[in-house]
Formats: structure tokens, sequence, C-alpha cells
């Protein structure tokens, strides 16, 4: 049932934000919603989940969006094994961590991202871009991160993990 729903994803996310780009932007801002995906998945499925997933998702969107770098296809899988990583050290897993890593993971992906473009590209100061697009992004994304995992934790409950060996 995972994998099927990791298809779907997969299938889904990138074209869905390549048509709805512009209708899901707040003042200007846009989330990216493959990010917040692979983050999620690797704070809740793990880190093979979560590369392998961002693998498929940062090619496919680095496909869709014509990228001559493939910055997406190597920065997306590091992203959800970072939140993996740093999920596995957390005793309980709350939603200002939570909330925190998302933003923390969003202003890392929008700074290389700002960097490799700026090679390539015209100066621009990097500090503008931090304020007017990174930051505003980042905190875009974590935002709605939060919220689907709100949905993701109401939908789908867990259940307790009791192990079935004890300490006698």
């Amino acid at each position: 049932m995972k994998y099927l729903l990791y298809v779907v994803l997969i299938i889904l996310l990138v074209p869905f934000q390549a048509v709805m780009y512009d209708r899901l932007a707040i003042f200007g801002v846009h989330a990216d919603l493959a990010l917040i995906a692979v983050c999620l998945i690797g704070l809740q499925a793990g880190e093979l989940d979560a590369i392998i997933v961002g693998i498929v998702l940062g090619f496919t969107q680095d496909l869709f969006t014509g990228s001559t770098h493939w910055e997406n296809l190597w920065l997306k899988p590091m992203l959800g094994l970072m939140a993996s990583l740093a999920s596995h050290n957390v005793v309980n897993l709350t939603l200002s961590f939570s909330l925190a890593l998302l933003l923390a993971l969003s202003v890392f992906s929008g700074s290389v991202m700002f960097l490799l473009k700026s090679l390539h590209g015209p100066g621009v100061d990097f500090l503008a871009a931090a304020q007017g697009i990174i930051l505003p992004q980042a905190c875009y994304d974590a935002v709605l991160g939060i919220v689907v995992l709100k949905l993701m934790q109401w939908a789908m409950p867990t259940r307790l993990h009791v192990p079935t060996a004890g300490y006698e």
C-alpha cells in the first residue's frame, strides 16, 4: 500500500505543481511540494524511502522544469535523508521540531539553488534574495508541511509499538 501511494505521489505531484504553480502562490511566494513530500517521507518512513522517492521526484522535477544542472536530482534525496536522520535522533517527534526542521531544510535548499543559479547568471545580492525569496518560501514550505503532517496523522493514526521481548 505504501509503495502504491509513492507511485501515485510521484506521478501526480510534479505535474500538479507545474499546473497549479501560480494558483498556490501567496503574495508571489511559491511552495516546493516535492521538498515537502520528501521531507515528510523522511520524517515518517525512513531513509531508504526518502532517498528513493527523492531521487525520482527530483528527476521528474528537473525534467519538467528543464533544469540544466539537475540540482533537484541530488538535492531532494539529500534533504529527505537529513530529515530522516534528524527524526531518528528525537524521542518524540513534535510539531515544533518538525516545523523547525522543515524551515531549516527549505532555507538550505533555497540557498543551494540560489548559489547554483548565481554561478551562471547575473549577480544578485544573496541577502536580498534571502529576504525576498528564500525565507518567505521556507516559511510557506514549513507551514504547509505541518498542515499536511497533521492531516496525515489525523487520517492515519499510528499504533503504539510494543516490543515482543522484554527486559526480564
